[in-house]
């Protein structure tokens, strides 16, 4: 990790630690047959995994994994959360198909590390253990954006009046560190993040569930205003205040 990314994580884990610090809740939601809400995602350097959530718990849902732009859906039955300490491990299996050996196909989440606690704005899943293999998270907790291109892994920090932007790029190149960002709504609704550096803008628009912006979002470079290059976002995470 960069010195100015593991500064900032730190700032933001100081900002919001404190007894008074407000809570918030975090929505998460993916592009599977169109955008919806999901359970749980998974950021990792090379792929994404993101899986929607039942109607009723154990029931079928639909597990995503992309790898760079290409994306591949399999139906998974997800079952009844398995709380322990500290930790929750929500099963999955392969529908018509026996159970893998132990400790079987699951999701790995955090029942401390969770807006449940205001000192995190979101909930730390920890990893995917699938059919296509066992894959770790990258967990950011004091971001108020996560979100995953095809070439890009997006982090947004909002604290204080102050909007910083990070990515991790997945063919390994340097990632971006931009400052001064502003924080507004398109007319549609949705959440606008801009930074300006030099003659570039990056420009980033997430739809919030339970708003009347629609869902989805991208992200933007531009120059002189003109637009070099759109990134359409595959999932993403959004905490807002309580």
């Amino acid at each position: 990790m960069n010195a100015p990314l593991k500064a900032s994580i730190l700032a933001g884990l100081l900002c919001f630690s404190g007894a008074g610090a407000v809570g918030y809740h975090d929505y998460s939601v993916a592009n599977i047959a169109g955008w919806q809400q999901v359970r749980f995602w998974c950021d990792t350097p090379a792929h994404v995994l993101a899986v929607t959530a039942p109607a009723h718990a154990p029931g079928p849902v639909t597990l995503a994994t992309w790898l760079g732009a290409q994306q591949l859906n399999r139906a998974y039955r997800m079952g009844v959360d398995d709380p322990g300490a500290g930790q929750v491990y929500t099963p999955l299996s392969l529908p018509g198909q026996p159970a893998p050996p132990d400790p079987g196909y699951f999701v790995h989440s955090s029942n401390i590390e969770n807006v449940n606690d205001p000192a995190y704005r979101m909930t730390h899943v920890n990893e995917f253990n699938v059919s296509s293999g066992h894959f770790t998270c990258r967990y950011v907790p004091q971001a108020a954006v996560l979100a995953a291109t095809a070439k890009h892994t997006v982090i947004v920090w909002e604290a204080g009046g102050h909007v910083t932007y990070a990515s991790r790029n997945r063919d390994g190149t340097p990632g971006v560190y931009l400052t001064g960002g502003v924080h507004t709504h398109t007319p549609a609704g949705r959440d606008r993040y801009v930074w300006t550096h030099a003659a570039y803008t990056y420009e980033l628009e997430v739809g919030v569930p339970d708003t009347t912006a629609p869902l989805g979002g991208h992200l933007r470079v531009l120059r002189g205003g003109a637009v070099l290059k759109t990134w359409p976002l595959q999932v993403y995470s959004v905490s807002v205040p309580n």
